[in-house]
């Protein structure tokens, strides 16, 4: 009797196996790339992946680090990567110089732009006025940088009154918080957090947010080719649901997000990488429209401005919101909707 319990023990145990192994090659293969190295708001993409749920949803995610949206959208273009997490303008100018392949956005993440200036309060940068005559470090296709003279014109700069110096996306903080540069152009979440890791206090910085000052920019969302989503509308909702799971994952437990995190880049700082998480949730992620209206609920009206708006600055003609952003693939409403978050005390 005891053998056969051990048999029908041992068998069982070969079914499940042989189940587990029947959904894991049901599993459909997404491969991603994210817009940069792995940082606190990624922990959306990372928490669904370590905690099983892209593999609940019927998703092998394969995901990686990026080096620049420009280059994301390039690389899923190419077929590289099936979907990409990128700035939604920086998609635009793509398209605009490559119309054979275009790309469309399925899903919007960010639903406020985190990009800005960040400047040193030394350099008497206090208000938009005093950029004037200042020096301005950036890469030469930050979209900072690019949509910089629609802030200056919004705000009464001088834009040709600004010294620009092009650095390198690695050395761009450095030279800030070294003093050499009065300001800098970028991801203003990205940036405030590296400063804080080089030592410098808050109080030496002032940030300037482009959608506080007139340009109520949409950030980076979810891009594919049409002909992908076409092809595998199934895979993009599912992969959208996790997002959904994982933002409302870094809502109810910052600590756990950090730990998932850290799961694809066992190098990074715990404290930085939560106070990152902690900006970015409050700066872009979730802002009243979305707890309002759900998870990528776009305001069709708002990006048309933000097109017309950038199309100057990138030499094109605003091209129509239907071009640019689709909500046909996203879960129903009520799939959507996110966790309100109450920033800690202690951060």
């Amino acid at each position: 009797m005891a053998d056969r319990r051990e048999f029908l023990v041992g068998c069982g145990a070969l079914v499940g196996t042989a189940i587990a192994a029947v959904a894991r090659a049901q599993a459909r293969t997404l491969r991603v790339v994210l817009d940069w190295k792995y940082e606190g708001e990624h922990a959306m993409f990372t928490i669904p992946h370590t905690d099983g749920t892209y593999r609940r949803l019927g998703l092998d995610v394969v995901l990686d680090r990026g080096s620049g949206s420009g280059d994301t959208v390039a690389k899923v273009a190419s077929g590289a990567y099936d979907i990409g997490f990128a700035d939604t303008y920086a998609m635009v100018r793509f398209n605009a110089a490559n119309p054979g392949r275009r790309l469309i956005s399925v899903a919007m993440v960010q639903d406020a732009s985190a990009v800005g200036v960040v400047a040193l309060r030394s350099s008497g940068i206090e208000k938009p006025a005093d950029f004037a005559n200042k020096k301005i470090y950036a890469p030469a296709a930050d979209s900072g940088r690019l949509l910089f003279p629609v802030f200056a014109s919004l705000n009464g700069i001088d834009p040709t009154s600004i010294e620009w110096n092009t650095v390198s996306p690695d050395l761009r903080d450095t030279m800030l918080a070294r003093g050499t540069a009065d300001a800098v152009t970028s991801n203003i979440v990205t940036t405030a957090l590296n400063l804080r890791a080089m030592n410098v206090p808050d109080t030496r910085i002032a940030t300037f947010f482009y959608g506080h000052y007139g340009i109520p920019l949409y950030g980076s969302s979810i891009v594919t080719t049409p002909a992908f989503a076409h092809d595998n509308p199934d895979a993009i909702t599912n992969f959208v649901r996790g997002l959904v799971h994982g933002l409302n994952g870094m809502v109810d437990d910052l600590d756990g997000a950090v730990a998932s995190l850290r799961t694809f880049d066992s190098l990074l700082s715990d404290d930085i990488e939560r106070r990152r998480m902690i900006l970015s949730l409050k700066a872009m992620l979730i802002t009243p429209d979305v707890l309002a209206n759900g998870f990528s609920t776009v305001d069709v009206a708002r990006l048309t401005k933000t097109l017309r708006q950038v199309a100057p600055v990138f030499g094109i003609e605003a091209p129509a919101a239907a071009d640019v952003y689709t909500d046909r693939y996203l879960p129903p409403p009520d799939e959507r909707r996110i966790h309100p978050f109450t920033p800690p005390a202690t951060p």
